[in-house]
């Protein structure tokens, strides 16, 4: 990441930032349905569901 502040004059925190933001929308798009990304991105998040959640990472079914 130093090398392209360096090159491009830019910091470095502008490239994490860039990382992070890019990540969590790659993120966004692998594990949650197209609706649901479409609704949060236009800033209508859909209330939040009490009761049963899934983890992502292990296919896990927790309470809440």
């Amino acid at each position: 990441m130093r090398l392209l502040a360096e090159t491009t004059g830019r910091s470095e925190s502008f490239f994490l930032k860039q990382l992070i933001e890019k990540g969590i929308h790659a993120m966004e798009d692998a594990w949650l349905p197209r609706e649901v990304v479409a609704q949060v991105r236009s800033g209508n998040l859909p209330a939040q569901q009490h009761g049963t959640i899934f983890d992502l990472f292990d296919n896990s079914i927790r309470d809440r």
